[in-house]
């Protein structure tokens, strides 16, 4: 019996500590409920607001109408419920209005179905028909690529000869300028001569003048001198 005693309290000190950690558990594991209102999910939709004091109370207001949502309630919980409430509510409209406009659209799909042949056809029509104008493109581009080699080539050989031209009037222009100074050089030693030359003949004139004054007074004392010479006689 002694045995059977210490096994039985055993077995309930064990038991309570069991019960104990499952009710920690359900206490500590439970829904959290300021998690869930603080997230994306609802404050895209909602605003919570806490009123202060010694018991708060929660209201709850949608983000875009601002009207209230529920009632005031001092549980938090059931500030949460009232917004995921609200929201099944706003789907379910959402839902039943798009079930309408399916509907409402479904005989024109028909329609619109009946017509996507005809569409496909013109379509896949229009498609080869630019790809026609496509390959004609690319063979105009191909063509006036190679005239614009062409014509690159022709750019690069006139620029070429244009700059032995540019080249060769330089050279041409040195020249002239060697040139015109060996005119300008020549015209300034022309100029010295013809000086030379005037200068020249105004001594010959002038020794013309003197050599005619020399026979003019020699011509007078020889007819002096016969004439004394005829007079003695």
């Amino acid at each position: 019996m002694n045995a059977l005693g210490k096994t039985l309290v055993v077995f309930v000190a064990a038991a309570s500590i069991s019960f104990a950690a499952f009710a920690m558990s359900l206490v500590s594991g439970g829904p959290n409920w300021k998690g869930e209102s603080e997230s994306a999910e609802l404050t895209n939709d909602f605003v919570f607001s806490l009123a202060g004091g010694e018991k708060p109370i929660y209201s709850l207001k949608a983000r875009t109408t601002g009207a209230a949502v529920g009632g005031s309630t001092p549980l938090l919980a059931e500030a949460v419920s009232n917004a995921r409430k609200q929201q099944l509510a706003d789907a379910k409209k959402q839902q039943a209005f798009l079930e309408g406009e399916i509907k409402n659209i479904r005989p024109s799909i028909t329609e619109i179905q009946s017509l996507i042949l005809v569409d496909e056809s013109g379509v896949r029509a229009r498609s080869e028909a630019y790809i026609q104008q496509l390959d004609q493109l690319q063979l105009a581009i191909q063509v006036a690529s190679a005239e614009f080699n062409s014509k690159a080539v022709d750019i690069l050989q006139i620029r070429r000869l244009g700059v032995e031209r540019r080249e060769e009037g330089f050279r041409l222009k040195n020249q002239l300028e060697l040139l015109r100074n060996d005119l300008f050089a020549s015209e300034q030693q022309r100029k010295a001569l013809e000086d030379e030359l005037v200068r020249s003949e105004e001594n010959l004139k002038r020794l013309q003048r003197r050599e005619r004054q020399l026979e003019q007074q020699i011509g007078v004392s020889t007819d002096v001198g016969t004439s004394q010479t005829e007079a003695q006689k």
